[in-house]
C-alpha cells in the first residue's frame, strides 16, 4: 500500500511547480509497479515549458518517498538545432531496472524506446481538482473547482502567473482577461468590411464559421481549414487581410517571420524562436498566426552552397512545427508572401498550408469598396467614384496612406475632410494628354480586340489613366480568364494579346512607344516569359524538353544561356505580333471606337466594350 508524501512544507511556494508536482504523482501512481519498487519503464510526454518544473518535481517527490530513491530520471528534449538526443535514455534503459523518462513530445521515437517502455503517455493533465489542490498546498486558501476551471480556460502558464500570493480567484481572473484583451488587434477593421479579396473572403467567412461551431464543440479541429498562403505585390493587404480575420474570429493574433527568427540567433536559437512562436499561438488559442514573408522560407530544390544545409534545417523545423507538436488545436496558419512559387512545395501540401489566394491591386470597384471603408459616410458615393478612378494602380496600402493624409491635410485648416483634400494628396504626376494619350488609347484599345476576339476570357474593363504618377503605367486591359482550357493554342493567343497593344501602335501610327518593353511587367516581358515557359517546360513550342523554371529571372536566364530555345521563343514571339496586326486590321474600326471613348471617358467597363465589339462585327456581317 503507497502512502502519501509528506512533501507539503518542503515545496517551493512556487505554484507551477506544486501543479506538476501534483500531476506526476498522480501519473506514477496510475502505474503501480512505481510504488512497489518493482522494475519498470514509464515515459511520460511534459508540455514543453513545464520540463523543468516536472524535473524538480520528480526530485521532490524521490526526496518525499524512499520507495522512489532508486528510480533513474531520463529527459529527452530537442537541443539548440531541433534535434532530440537519445543517448543518455538508451544507457538508462540499458543498465537500469527502474526508469522514468520524460518527454517533450510523442512523435519520432527510437523503436528500443518504444519496444523498452511499458508505457508512453502524457503526464497527468492540470485540471480543475489538480489546480484546487495546487492552490490548496500552495497557498492554504480554498480555490473551488469552479473558479478553477474558469481560470483555465486561459493558457496554463499564464494561470500560474496570474495566482500570485496575496490574490483571489476574482483577482487572477480579472488579469487573465486583460491580458487576452492585449492578444486581440482590437484596432483592425473586421474581415467582412474589407473590399477587393474575393475568394479569400469568401474563405475567411467560411472560417469564422467554422471556428464558432469548433468553439461550441460541434465541429472537430481536422474538418476546420487552418492552413492559407496569401501572396500578391506589396501593399495589396495580405497583412491586414489577416488581422482582419482575427478580429472577426474575435480570437488572438500572433505575427511572426523568419527574420524576427533570425534576430535570435545562431541555428539553434532561430528554430527554439520558431518552436515559441508556435507554442504561444497554441497557448492563446484559439489564434490567428501569420507568418510574414513566407517565401523567404525557400525552397530545399534551389538550395545550394555553403548555406544550404542551414536553410533545409529551417525548412524541415518549419514542417515540424507545422506537423508536430506544435500544430495544436485552435491554430490557424496564413502565410503572406510576394513570390509564392520559391516556397518549398512540402509546406504547401494539404493539411499544412494547402490553400492558396492570389491578391491583385484592387480594380475600380475594390478601390470605392475599400474607400467606403476607410472614409465611413464621410464622403457620397460620386465623391468616392472620383477618388477610385483617379487612384488607379494604386494598392490597398496606398489608398490607406492616402486617406491618412487627406484626413491630416483637412486637420490642418479644422475642417471635416473633403474630396478634393484627399485629391491634393496625390503624388506628383505628369499628365497623359494629347498625342501620348492618343498612343496610348489605341494601344489599349488593341489589347481589348484581341481578348475579346480571341476569347481568351471574359473581359472586366479598359481603362487609361489621367497621368503618370511615381513612373507608373498608363493604362490597362484586364480579363478573367473563367476556366478556359490552357492549350496550345489558348497560350499562343495569350503571346497575341500581350502584343496587341503594340501592333495597334504600329498599325495606325506605323511605329510604338518604349511603354510595350523596357522593364519587368512590360507587355514583351510578360510575352517572353510565356513563350520560354511554352518552349523549355510546357512542350507546346515544337520541343519536347524541360527545363526547371519558378520565377521570371529564371526564364531570362534560360534565354539567355540556351540559345536553342531563344531562338524558339524569337520565332513565336515573331508570328504572334504577325497575328496580331492582322487582327488589329480586321478590327480596326472597334480598335478606334473604344480607343476614342477611353479618350473622353477614361475608362470603359468589360461589358460595354464587348456590347461594341459584337454590334461591330454584327454591321460588318450584314
Amino acid at each position: 500500500m503507497t502512502r502519501r508524501p509528506e512533501f507539503e512544507n518542503e515545496l517551493s511556494p512556487r505554484i507551477a511547480l506544486t501543479a506538476c508536482l501534483l500531476s506526476l504523482r498522480s501519473s506514477l501512481l496510475s502505474h503501480p509497479a512505481v510504488f512497489d519498487g518493482k522494475p519498470f519503464a514509464l515515459a511520460l510526454v511534459v508540455p514543453e515549458e513545464f520540463q523543468k518544473d516536472y524535473a524538480r518535481a520528480f526530485t521532490e517527490l524521490q526526496g518525499a518517498e524512499p520507495v522512489l530513491a532508486d528510480v533513474k530520471l531520463g529527459m529527452v528534449t530537442a537541443n539548440q538545432r531541433g534535434r532530440r538526443d537519445y543517448h543518455e535514455v538508451k544507457m538508462l534503459l540499458r543498465f537500469s531496472e527502474r526508469v522514468l523518462i520524460l518527454l517533450d513530445s510523442e512523435e519520432g521515437l527510437p523503436t528500443y524506446l518504444t519496444a523498452a517502455a511499458d508505457r508512453i503517455t502524457k503526464v497527468a493533465e492540470i485540471d480543475g481538482k489538480l489546480l484546487t489542490n495546487a492552490v490548496s498546498v500552495t497557498y492554504d486558501w480554498k480555490l473551488s473547482e469552479e473558479h478553477a476551471g474558469l481560470l483555465l480556460t486561459y493558457p496554463v502558464e499564464d494561470v500560474f502567473a496570474a495566482l500570485r500570493p496575496g490574490r483571489s480567484a476574482s483577482d487572477a481572473h480579472d488579469r487573465l482577461e486583460a491580458a487576452r484583451a492585449t492578444t486581440l488587434d482590437a484596432g483592425a477593421v473586421r474581415v467582412e468590411d474589407l473590399a477587393g479579396y474575393g475568394a479569400a473572403a469568401d474563405w475567411a467567412g467560411m472560417v469564422i464559421s467554422d471556428l464558432s461551431e469548433w468553439r461550441a464543440g460541434r465541429l472537430a479541429w481536422r474538418d476546420v481549414d487552418a492552413g492559407v498562403v496569401i501572396s500578391g505585390p506589396p501593399g495589396v493587404g495580405k497583412t491586414l487581410f489577416a488581422r482582419s480575420l482575427a478580429r472577426s474570429c474575435k480570437c488572438a493574433f500572433v505575427a511572426s517571420s523568419l527574420a524576427q527568427w533570425q534576430s535570435a540567433g545562431h541555428l539553434g536559437d532561430l528554430l527554439k524562436a520558431m518552436r515559441d512562436t508556435f507554442r504561444i499561438a497554441a497557448e492563446r488559442a484559439p489564434t490567428i498566426l501569420l507568418l510574414d514573408e513566407f517565401d523567404s522560407i525557400g525552397d530545399r530544390s534551389t538550395f545550394s552552397g555553403q548555406n544550404a544545409q542551414y536553410s533545409i534545417e529551417v525548412v524541415a523545423g518549419l514542417l515540424e512545427c507545422l506537423d508536430g507538436a506544435f500544430r495544436r488545436e485552435g491554430v490557424i496558419v496564413v502565410g503572406a508572401c510576394n513570390h509564392p512559387d520559391r516556397i518549398d512545395k512540402a509546406l504547401l501540401r494539404p493539411g499544412r498550408l494547402g490553400r492558396h489566394f492570389r491578391l491583385s491591386l484592387p480594380d475600380t470597384e475594390a478601390r470605392r469598396g475599400i474607400l467606403a471603408t476607410l472614409l465611413g459616410d464621410r464622403l457620397c458615393k460620386t465623391d468616392l467614384d472620383k477618388i477610385a478612378a483617379a487612384t488607379f494602380g494604386f494598392s490597398g496600402a496606398d489608398l490607406e496612406q492616402l486617406v491618412t493624409d487627406g484626413r491630416r491635410r483637412a486637420r490642418v485648416h479644422s475642417r471635416a475632410v473633403s474630396t478634393d483634400d484627399i485629391l491634393s494628396c496625390l503624388p506628383p504626376s505628369d499628365p497623359i494628354d494629347g498625342k501620348l494619350r492618343d498612343r496610348i488609347c489605341i494601344h489599349e484599345a488593341g489589347h481589348a480586340a484581341a481578348i475579346i476576339e480571341l476569347d481568351v476570357g471574359r473581359l472586366l474593363g479598359v481603362a487609361v489613366m489621367d497621368s503618370f504618377r511615381d513612373g507608373g503605367i498608363g493604362g490597362g486591359a484586364h480579363f478573367d480568364r473563367e476556366a478556359r482550357l490552357q492549350t496550345t493554342e489558348y497560350y499562343r493567343s495569350n503571346l497575341v494579346v500581350q502584343l496587341a497593344g503594340m501592333a495597334a501602335e504600329f498599325v495606325l501610327f506605323g511605329d510604338h512607344l518604349e511603354g510595350s518593353g523596357g522593364q519587368n511587367g512590360s507587355d514583351l516581358q510578360r510575352a517572353a516569359d510565356i513563350a520560354t515557359s511554352m518552349v523549355a517546360q510546357l512542350g507546346m513550342g515544337g520541343v519536347t524538353n524541360f527545363l526547371s523554371a519558378e520565377t521570371h529571372e529564371d526564364l531570362d536566364r534560360i534565354r539567355r544561356t540556351v540559345p536553342s530555345v531563344n531562338r524558339r521563343v524569337e520565332e513565336l514571339l515573331a508570328d504572334a505580333y504577325k497575328r496580331a496586326k492582322i487582327l488589329v486590321i480586321k478590327n480596326v474600326e472597334f480598335v478606334c471606337d473604344l480607343a476614342v471613348i477611353l479618350n473622353a471617358e477614361g475608362g470603359v467597363d468589360g461589358d460595354r466594350a464587348t456590347s461594341l465589339f459584337d454590334a461591330l462585327e454584327k454591321s460588318d456581317a450584314e
